[in-house]
């Protein structure tokens, strides 16, 4: 019957945004009865080591709201490919034209609309679906009623027919129900919260003009495009109330009276045609493959499922390490058991044809990666420098079958994110007179340690020179096992590092620029 259309990121836009969204996609779902209906969520350039942002707030969707889900995962890549040169973090045309593309075909209706709003169906007993059920053709908008901060974080997220009530209580008794009537092409103001469309129309005028690469119009411009092809821009007002959880308490990146905006003339008040010609055939990217996601029962939990799975598990209440000036350096020999979930942090949310590039010798760390993605159904290549394999791992240790040897030229050139791991418990140890144990010097440490340096200032300076000529987006670097030592003292001159904490033994950062 129905596929509602909405994007966004994990991100912080506008004042609480969480609690806002979990608001809204609880309520959008409550008032979506037909089998056909879907809620379709574009996550917009999440950067690849974060969730989506309907991950992010999962525990606080409905069951309803969560079987109604699919996301559509555009990847940084992809929304670099297509972005236009926009200055946005998120790009609303190419972004809802990804949905409608993927829409399911057997829907009559597609509606355009945002994380922020509530639908009030006026006729007791009935949904949103059964309105639209036998609707006329048409190009259909709502006024939009605000409904303060203040107001909307007093309710409770997780229980949506209660939200509906009281934001249908409160337009009648706090005087919100007030429409704001604009142009005949456009029929309210801010009219982009509901507009619902023909799904053969929207694909017969060739989607959202991708053109429109700067904040606001977007919703004009479609506006305006069904007022050309249609004759008139219908109002449901006298079916449905839709109400704003309203959020400019604090500036965002739009909602600022500098930002950016597309050219209003050229995009609303010279627009002669409801087609956009030029995007015929290329409108929300048909050609690539979009990531889908479903919050299935299992989905979020996968991480620690998996985990638990592979580490046996501790014998023991707790372990110890030291984190002393006499310590320095003994963050090599690091718990490998220990610092694997700390890894897996890192690696659970890219995407899954991500190739890694590991530059090290930790011979149990690479077979319970290998293991663990493998188990998330990864299909990217792990690339292992081979010199500093075979110094640090005996010759007769098998490595996994995902693993590709390569010179270190061909790692840092075909790889997407590196991994840069100082262990060295394959090595001979000794302990101090303090208890503390290190790495037994020798030729092959010597020469571990001279290969491991070199492979990380060759890897930086390659990267800085494809920045520097903008070829892509940076790679991420995970260090395992730098914190105080040698290595984390090489990293900090060229990478700007998020400072985890000893007990992590991951650190991450980006090339300085």
């Amino acid at each position: 019957m129905i596929s509602v259309i909405l994007y966004g990121r994990n991100d912080a836009h506008g004042y609480n945004l969480h609690k806002r969204a979990t608001i809204s996609l609880n309520c959008i779902a409550e008032v979506l009865t037909h089998p056909e209906d879907e809620i379709i969520f574009v996550d917009c350039n999440t950067p690849d080591d974060l969730p989506t942002f309907p991950e992010a707030i999962q525990d606080m969707l409905t069951p309803k709201a969560k079987s109604l889900l699919r996301i559509l995962r555009l990847r940084p890549y992809l929304y670099e490919k297509y972005k236009k040169r926009s200055p946005l973090k998120a790009l609303e045309p190419l972004a809802r034209n990804v949905a409608i593309r993927r829409s399911n075909p057997a829907n009559r209706w597609i509606l355009s609309t945002n994380t922020d709003m509530v639908f009030v169906v006026r006729t007791p007993g009935k949904s949103l679906s059964d309105v639209v059920a036998d609707l006329p053709d048409g190009f259909y908008e709502l006024p939009r009623f605000e409904v303060p901060e203040a107001l909307w974080e007093t309710v409770d997220r997780t229980n949506p027919a209660a939200v509906i009530a009281t934001f249908a209580r409160w337009g009648q008794s706090l005087h919100l129900n007030e429409a704001i009537i604009s142009r005949p092409e456009l029929r309210f103001d801010a009219p982009g919260d509901f507009q619902l469309m023909l799904r053969d129309q929207i694909f017969l005028i060739h989607g959202f003009n991708e053109e429109m690469t700067l904040g606001w119009h977007v919703d004009a411009n479609i506006a305006k495009r069904f007022y050309l092809l249609n004759g008139e821009i219908k109002s449901l007002a006298d079916h449905i109330f839709a109400y704003h959880c309203s959020h400019t308490r604090h500036f965002t990146s739009l909602h600022n009276a500098r930002s950016t905006q597309n050219d209003e003339r050229k995009f609303f008040w010279e627009v002669t045609s409801p087609y956009v010609h030029s995007q015929a055939e290329t409108w929300g990217i048909p050609q690539e493959e979009i990531e889908e996601l479903r919050l299935t029962e299992g989905f979020h939990t996968r991480l620690p499922a998996i985990l638990e799975e592979l580490l046996p598990g501790l014998t023991v209440p707790m372990t110890s390490d030291v984190f002393v000036p006499q310590s320095y350096n003994h963050g090599v020999i690091y718990d490998t058991l220990h610092t694997f979930p700390h890894l897996c942090n890192h690696l659970v949310h890219i995407a899954p044809t991500t190739n890694i590039g590991y530059f090290g010798g930790n011979s149990e760390l690479l077979q319970l990666m290998e293991k663990f993605l493998g188990k998330l159904g990864y299909q990217g290549r792990v690339l292992v420098d081979q010199e500093l394999v075979k110094i640090a791992i005996p010759k007769e240790t098998p490595l996994p079958d995902r693993l590709l040897l390569a010179d270190t030229q061909k790692v840092i050139g075909e790889a997407d994110l590196f991994i840069f791991d100082t262990g060295m418990v394959c090595f001979p140890q000794y302990t101090d007179a303090n208890g503390i144990s290190f790495p037994k010097p020798s030729e092959e440490t010597d020469r571990f340690i001279k290969l491991l340096s070199g492979a990380f200032l060759t890897c930086v300076n390659l990267e800085m020179e494809r920045l520097l000529i903008k070829n892509g987006l940076p790679r991420k670097f995970l260090l395992v096992g730098s914190q105080h030592t040698w290595f984390g003292q090489l990293t900090l001159k060229y990478l700007n590092i998020a400072v985890a904490p000893y007990a992590t033994h991951v650190r991450s950062g980006y090339v300085r620029v």
